[in-house]
């Protein structure tokens, strides 16, 4: 009687009984494919603009044998092998950021930096600095002295035009910089003693200075360009990164993002032990998250074991493959005759006679490597061949062949090899494989996918709920 009260009370109230649980699209192998996988999945896949109840079917169909090809893949162990984890953990990982980081936390700390800068920077802007240091070997008078002739010598080639990076790198005693043509970047007043700064926003840009005296060592700068600090938008590329170089931010901004789950979710766990947990559990408690996480785990173990069970079965199985042509030959017939065999240009009849001659009797796949000795001593003659492995050229595609074989429009022989003939007959459609093995390669595909996908539906048990299929929502 109390329970009746309370759901009587909670209908009257518009209160929940209990916790509503996601539809269920289809189960596979005891797996449920939830609402939110599903139109995820989707939306993503979808061609078509106008979508309607028959194409969310279609698609479940789709989806379905998808499913039960990862199932297959995970029976055979593929998403436990070393390459396939490293793979997918180093995606997982990547993608898992924007989960894991508190990015308004970054945001402030990059707009916090842009507006110091631009306080620091004031109006000077920002000088392109590249400098040439010019040190003592030892304290003695006589390296003093050396220093500064050296230095002299090389501010004289600067005098008579020679290029400031180039005399850096063979020059400058200051090795950080001198490997860089003494490129010291972007830098601002305050960063330099007050006379050392006046010296350096005082010289135009493409200006040098004299050598400047800093004590222990000889100093030329050179400004090679100015600019003013821009929109945010504009720096915000170089602001983070800085802010990447220094790991302290993302470590704040995961230690921060891993503490509000702690507190959300009523764990225990603060700081390290939060990020750590958020992590193990991130696909439950961000389901968009979860989705792309799916999406590639699924999508590389389908590559894997299409791979195995289709795609190398179907192109290194020449026995299958010739079976399949013999029972599907009607599905390759041309709709017009097409025409087997190769175009010789030729520097005379009695050349190509010879060829001719030399083919006899021998199989299309060796024509090339019979009649190349013909060309040993001097060039006679050229050859043409067909797309195909045994040189199909169908009408249309060659110009010879239209006109010697099908007697239709014309061609322009070649000035060195004026006599043009063909060797071959025309076919009706292909005779074997090889005459049209991409299309065979394709077609023996689908149908090894098809019986895969007939014994993936005998192994396990499956099923699509069509009722809430309905549920799924139109919307993009």
């Amino acid at each position: 009687m109390k329970r009746i009260l309370i759901y009587m009370l909670s209908v009257m109230l518009g209160l929940p009984v209990f916790a509503k649980k996601e539809p269920v699209i289809m189960t596979v192998n005891g797996y449920d494919v939830k609402k939110s996988e599903f139109e995820y999945f989707f939306r993503k896949n979808r061609t078509e603009t106008d979508v309607t109840r028959k194409t969310v079917r279609q698609y479940a169909d789709l989806y379905l044998n998808f499913k039960l090809k990862v199932q297959a893949a995970m029976d055979e162990g593929l998403d436990q092998s070393d390459s396939f984890l490293k793979e997918y953990r180093m995606y997982r990982n990547m993608q898992a950021e924007d989960y894991l980081t508190d990015n308004a936390f970054l945001d402030s700390i990059a707009h916090e930096a842009y507006k110091k800068t631009v306080e620091d920077v004031g109006s000077d802007g920002l000088a392109y600095l590249r400098v040439m240091s010019f040190m003592p070997r030892s304290e003695s008078l006589a390296s003093y002295d050396s220093c500064v002739e050296r230095m002299s010598a090389v501010y004289e080639k600067l005098l008579n035009g020679e290029d400031f990076a180039s005399l850096a790198i063979e020059y400058s005693d200051d090795e950080e910089t001198a490997s860089a043509g003494g490129d010291m970047g972007w830098v601002m007043r305050d960063q330099f003693p007050p006379e050392i700064g006046n010296l350096i926003f005082g010289l135009e840009p493409g200006k040098f200075s004299e050598p400047v005296n800093l004590d222990e060592l000889f100093v030329i700068f050179k400004v090679d360009r100015r600019r003013q600090i821009g929109s945010f938008e504009a720096e915000s590329a170089e602001i983070y990164d800085w802010m990447n170089k220094r790991p302290y931010f993302k470590e704040e901004a995961r230690r921060r993002k891993a503490n509000e789950y702690a507190v959300k979710l009523g764990w225990t766990e603060r700081d390290a032990e939060a990020v750590a947990r958020l992590d193990s559990v991130l696909e439950e408690v961000e389901p968009e998250f979860g989705n792309i996480s799916r999406e590639y785990h699924d999508g590389l173990l389908l590559f894997d074991v299409s791979n195995r069970e289709v795609w190398d079965k179907a192109s290194l199985n020449r026995e299958g493959m010739e079976e399949y042509f013999k029972s599907h030959k009607a599905d390759f017939k041309y709709s017009e005759p097409a025409f087997k065999g190769m175009v010789f240009f030729c520097t005379n009849e009695e050349v190509f006679n010879r060829i001719k001659d030399t083919l006899d009797g021998v199989e299309i796949k060796d024509w090339i490597e019979k009649v190349l000795p013909i060309n040993k001593s001097e060039l006679l003659f050229r050859v043409m061949r067909g797309s195909s492995e045994s040189g199909i050229i169908k009408q249309g595609q060659n110009a010879y062949v239209d006109k010697i074989v099908f007697g239709k429009g014309e061609y322009e022989p070649m000035t060195n090899f004026p006599y043009v003939n063909v060797i071959g007959k025309t076919i009706e459609g292909p005779e074997s494989v090889d005459d049209a093995k991409s299309q065979v390669v394709e077609g023996f595909q689908k149908y090894l996918e098809d019986e895969w996908v007939k014994s993936l539906k005998s192994k396990y048990k499956y099923k699509i709920y069509k009722r809430a299929l309905r549920k799924v929502s139109l919307d993009k």
